[in-house]
């Protein structure tokens, strides 16, 4: 039964469900029936033009990664196969379709007890990149227990980084009551916050590339049209320096500098279609949230990343950053080649550019650092991830002694859990409680300091201030704050 709801999924794919869900979610919670349908109708088409764009972006930048990597000449002996790898694994084990119906009833009883203030069944499908990890805790362990326990506090995490994100990712993006629940984009959100941190305290943030502030001085240059083609082109170059007396070498330049010029454009325009189709339903709830007839702080929709991945911050930080990243993978002690994943650079940094406030700058520098632990954690498992999509049946390319996924495995605070959840047997009781006994720390500092914590995050007191976000998690009322 599972493998067909699997199925279901998989077929349906984002663009028809989660226009579904949403309906269904906005009469449950007494939205119009046409205001409802119309919101969830521009959704799905919005969804569905944003996986156009991304198609050209991944198609059109593949190659040129291939190219690279023989441009550079690296060889490591375990190569990224991509995201599809890491699916494969979930679903070969036990965990992957056990956990469909266990996180869609934990996602729904956090909820609707106002342990979270995220809504996260409008991203099932993305469930697989965090239960991936618990995945291979059950191949360490062979403890199903142990793997569903470890996919549930990953979930915990998630949803927290959720909330956390939530009023920055919207006042950044332009998208009302919405944030990502998916792991890989959102899990350097709070490595940002601290590198922000520093970067003030050196004075680094000065350094302000932002597209506006390039407008600003260089008028049409600082155009999203610009800087697109301006990047594509530098990318393209790059990647077929070696080739530049060939006529079809320009060509295939030229062409991708306008096919990122064009996804620069269109994205605002496609942005607007998502945008219609949240209006009608933002605007009820939050005139529902307001009234205290909805007795919630917040309200946010947990959305797919394709949605984020074209904003000009996004898109040129993510695409600077692939070769970048291919440089850093000589480091040693890094022994996997990022590969198949890397045209999806731009989703992996579409947390951190909201915490930078879309400095392109500061987010290429601090995503450089973060990447450079993560290929670590990603070298780290790669073994594991070979013994089990070997085991899923995933395809392994015969030049590589391993294999493993970039987006997936590359993920420091994933890393930490999965260490602690596949810990020798005689400590592992210590290390799981020491993992529960930091998140719900955290978990409760940020419930007793929100404000704090979303400024941190990229927000700004005038957002929070007009979308009603007290000093602390009480709402304060004629001076006095309710519950004292």
């Amino acid at each position: 039964m599972m493998e067909n709801v699997q199925m279901i999924i998989d077929l349906f794919g984002p663009p028809i469900l989660v226009p579904i869900v949403v309906f269904i979610l906005a009469l449950f919670l007494r939205v119009e029936t046409r205001k409802a349908f119309t919101g969830a109708l521009f959704m799905g088409i919005g969804l569905f033009s944003f996986n156009i764009i991304l198609g050209a972006l991944v198609g059109g930048v593949a190659p040129l990664v291939e190219l690279m990597v023989e441009t550079i000449g690296l060889k490591l002996p375990a190569i990224d196969i991509g995201w599809p790898g890491a699916a494969v694994i979930v679903y070969a084990n036990r965990i992957g379709m056990l956990y469909l119906p266990f996180g869609l009833g934990l996602n729904l009883l956090l909820f609707l007890t106002r342990w979270t203030d995220t809504f996260q069944p409008t991203d099932i499908w993305n469930y697989y990149q965090f239960v991936f990890w618990a995945a291979i805790v059950e191949v360490m362990t062979g403890s199903l227990i142990l793997a569903i326990v470890c996919a549930a506090f990953l979930n915990l995490v998630i949803l927290l980084i959720a909330d956390w994100i939530a009023p920055s990712m919207q006042e950044f993006y332009g998208y009302d009551g919405v944030t990502s629940t998916c792991f890989a984009p959102i899990q350097g959100a709070p490595f940002a916050v601290l590198a922000q941190w520093i970067f003030k305290k050196l004075g680094i943030d000065r350094i302000e590339l932002k597209p506006e502030k390039i407008r600003e001085q260089f008028g049409f240059w600082g155009e999203p049209a610009f800087l697109g083609l301006i990047v594509g082109f530098l990318i393209a170059f790059f990647a077929l320096i070696k080739d530049l007396g060939n006529v079809e070498t320009w060509a295939t330049i030229l062409t991708t500098a306008i096919m990122t010029g064009a996804i620069m454009v269109l994205y605002p325009s496609v942005s607007g279609l998502f945008v219609k189709g949240l209006i009608p339903i933002s605007q009820t709830l939050n005139a529902r949230l307001r009234s205290g007839e909805m007795k919630r702080d917040s309200f946010n929709i947990g959305i797919d990343p394709a949605v984020f991945f074209g904003h000009e911050s996004t898109l040129t930080s993510g695409l600077i950053l692939i070769p970048i990243v291919l440089l850093l993978s000589l480091i040693p002690g890094n022994t996997v080649l990022p590969l198949a994943d890397l045209p999806a650079m731009p989703f992996m940094v579409i947390g951190m550019v909201i915490v930078m406030k879309g400095n392109i700058f500061t987010t290429v520098l601090a995503a450089s650092f973060w990447f450079i632990l993560g290929g670590f954690a990603n070298s780290n498992i790669a073994p594991i991830f070979t013994q089990a999509a070997l085991a899923g049946g995933a395809n392994i390319p015969a030049e590589a002694a391993m294999v493993t996924s970039w987006t997936i495995g590359m993920n420091p605070i994933a890393w930490v859990v999965y260490q602690a959840f596949a810990a020798p047997e005689n400590i592992r009781i210590f290390t799981i409680i020491l993992a529960f006994a930091v998140y719900l720390t955290i978990y409760f500092l940020f419930r007793k300091n929100r404000r704090k914590f979303y400024l941190a995050a990229g927000a700004s007191e005038e957002f929070l201030d007009e979308k009603g976000i007290a000093i602390d998690e009480r709402v304060a009322v004629k001076g006095e704050v309710l519950g004292q």
